[in-house]
């Protein structure tokens, strides 16, 4: 056993900020912060920011007595989890493309670290602090700018054979359809996103000769429905009956435990996720639904950290350490 406490750095970068956070075994945050990304900055000035960071971090986690023994990291686009390196680009960091996280970093400071997608390293910490807590069959979908989504089977991360598994947001629910960034047509995200219900409801005031207010929001969409505005209840109903159908087609496949769903759009409320339920259940199969759970996500803007965290220390343990 170490005479210092083993901590953990969880860092979750995103397009405008870099959150980072230092927690113990349990991922219980200790100390958390965040700077700004720098997305249109090189790589190497990315990277400074990140170095920041964990050096704060490590000075704090010493000042508790203890020592930072790993570092989990969760970045946007498809991340090679074996080799902890970004596999291509990703659309909100401009020279993010291919970047060596896991020797970049660990050259720097020698301490172990594991990357993943951010959207999996968020369903890591739904699954294990959160909402799914003890649950082995979980999938989570985060309903944002994009639609983001995680697959846990047996309590083990999916992340297919090319790390490009669980790419939920690109379920295909209209085959001619619109196009997708990722290149395809007709995905979930076209449909179901923040953007896609604006969108929707835009159109929805043109075709009724109404005039759009000069900044429109999901919060817009749903303040307007509460005073029964046709168009944006139309526009959420027919939101609900999209990701009822990709959700069902989810289902069908992987038959989980428990459905998760994060987000600024699943803020919406009760009422919203019970439409989805509705429409999920119309088209599910039966054998799917029993005592299936469909809830909201619980640790909001620190689940990338906690994941981040969690996975740290999961992979930290499982190569032989011996936990405190």
């Amino acid at each position: 056993m170490n005479s210092t406490k083993d901590l953990f750095i969880g860092l979750d970068l995103g397009g405008t900020f870099i959150k980072y956070a230092l927690g113990n075994s349990d991922a219980q945050l200790l100390i958390k912060g965040k700077k700004p990304t720098g997305a249109d900055q090189p790589k190497e000035a990315i990277f400074a920011v990140i170095f920041q960071a964990i050096d704060e971090l490590i000075s704090q986690a010493e000042e508790l007595g203890g020592r930072v023994a790993a570092i989990g990291f969760g970045s946007p686009g498809a991340v090679d989890f074996d080799h902890g390196r970004l596999m291509g680009n990703t659309p909100n960091i401009a020279d993010w493309g291919d970047a060596d996280i896991r020797s970049t970093i660990e050259g720097r400071y020698g301490i172990p670290l594991w990357a993943d997608n951010d959207a999996n390293v968020m369903t890591l910490a739904e699954a294990r602090q959160g909402a799914a807590k003890g649950l082995k069959h979980v999938i989570t979908l985060t309903l944002g700018t994009g639609i983001g989504g995680g697959i846990i089977i047996d309590g083990k991360l999916h992340r297919g054979v090319n790390y490009a598994g669980a790419e939920l947001g690109h379920v295909t629910i209209k085959y001619d359809g619109e196009p997708c960034n990722c290149g395809g047509i007709g995905c979930i995200e076209q449909y179901a996103s923040a953007p896609a219900m604006v969108r929707h409801y835009r159109e929805k005031l043109s075709k009724s000769g109404k005039t759009a207010l000069h900044r429109v929001t999901t919060e817009t969409i749903f303040s307007q429905a509460k005073k029964g505005e046709a168009e944006a209840m139309a526009t959420i109903d027919e939101t609900c009956e999209y990701l009822g159908a990709a959700l069902a087609s989810i289902l069908n496949i992987f038959n989980p435990q428990i459905i998760v769903i994060g987000g600024g759009v699943a803020d919406a409320g009760d009422e919203f996720m019970q439409q989805i339920w509705n429409a999920m259940e119309r088209r599910a199969m039966p054998p799917s639904l029993i005592d299936l759970k469909l809830v909201r996500a619980q640790l909001g803007n620190d689940a990338g950290m906690v994941g981040a965290i969690d996975l740290a220390a999961e992979m930290y343990y499982a190569n032989g350490k011996v936990k405190d």
